[in-house]
């Protein structure tokens, strides 16, 4: 259901009841009215109430949009739900003295931002104090996003150092494809804060619409952060690829070096069991003597030329 509430000097944050009075409300001079409903509960009865009272054009894709009365704004929640991020949509319509938020599931941004406007927001800024709180709690909560992702990497990155074949990899690959995530939708919010501080607008005038020029340097450094942290996960993920062929690289060359240090005296002995005489004479003490002695020396003299060149 359709909820809303009204600000004025004399009376502070009142709940509106009778929802048919919104229009008179936001009409009157020093009032700013704030209102919010669920999507799941926007059925048409609901849609229609909304359109007339605040005068909309009906109900829109997401995009940001500029109409004669008001203007559209679309921006997400995002929640870690089983190791990724999920978004939940939040649109709201900006009005001359009022604002009115359409969520989907995104009720934890919407009480934040609640609760730091009657903390105390500059509301003689009128609606550009509500959208500017209610971004503001959106990118304060990108920031803690980035900032656990960063930490992330910097705990995977530690544990790669340390052990260098640590078994990372998902852990890993669920880092990259959260920071994707929160890229896919930082940048676009970048994009509409400075479509908000460069659009003149009945909703933003030109001192309003630099209120938000801190809240767009904000996300600004987050993107940056974003592309720190992808980059790090990148070149650790590249470390832990390179140490794993450098592991099995040298397993390698052992396997290679034992087997040629034990292949030369199967060599010889294969030689001498022939059905041939061959130096020394076949049926002498000497002769298997001198074969087991060549045996063991070419094998010794493999092993040191392995064993120098670090192969075992």
């Amino acid at each position: 259901m359709l909820r809303a509430e009204c600000h004025s000097e004399a009376t502070g944050w009142v709940e509106v009841h009778e929802l048919e009075r919104l229009s008179d409300l936001r009409a009157e001079a020093g009032n700013l009215l704030w209102a919010e409903v669920d999507a799941t509960e926007l059925d048409d009865d609901v849609a229609d109430l909304i359109a007339g009272e605040f005068g909309l054009h009906g109900r829109q894709r997401p995009k940001l949009e500029t109409y004669d009365t008001h203007l559209f704004v679309v921006v997400h929640e995002l929640d870690e739900i089983d190791g990724q991020l999920e978004a939940s949509q939040l649109a709201f319509f900006v009005g001359e003295r009022w604002v009115l938020t359409v969520s989907h599931g995104a009720g934890r941004i919407l009480e934040d931002a609640k609760a730091r406007w009657r903390a105390g927001a500059d509301f003689g800024k009128g609606p550009a104090a509500l959208v500017h709180t209610l971004l503001d709690a959106v990118v304060d909560d990108y920031q803690s996003i980035a900032d656990r992702l960063e930490q992330e990497v910097e705990d995977l990155e530690d544990a790669v150092l340390g052990n260098p074949v640590a078994p990372i990899q998902r852990r890993l690959y669920s880092v990259k494809q959260r920071v994707s995530r929160l890229r896919r939708y930082a940048l676009p919010a970048q994009r509409l804060l400075q479509e908000i501080t460069t659009r003149r607008s009945h909703a933003f005038s030109e001192e309003s619409a630099a209120y938000f020029r801190d809240v767009e340097d904000h996300l600004v450094r987050i993107t940056e952060q974003i592309r720190n942290v992808d980059d790090l996960a990148s070149a650790v993920l590249e470390l832990h690829s390179a140490e794993q062929a450098r592991q099995l690289n040298d397993v390698t060359k052992k396997l290679t070096g034992w087997a040629a240090i034990i292949a030369a005296p199967t060599l010889i002995a294969s030689i001498y069991g022939m059905n041939f005489e061959l130096l020394p004479n076949e049926g002498q003490l000497f002769g298997f003597l001198f074969a087991v002695s060549l045996m063991i020396v070419v094998a010794c003299g493999l092993f040191v030329y392995f064993k120098r060149k670090a192969w075992i």
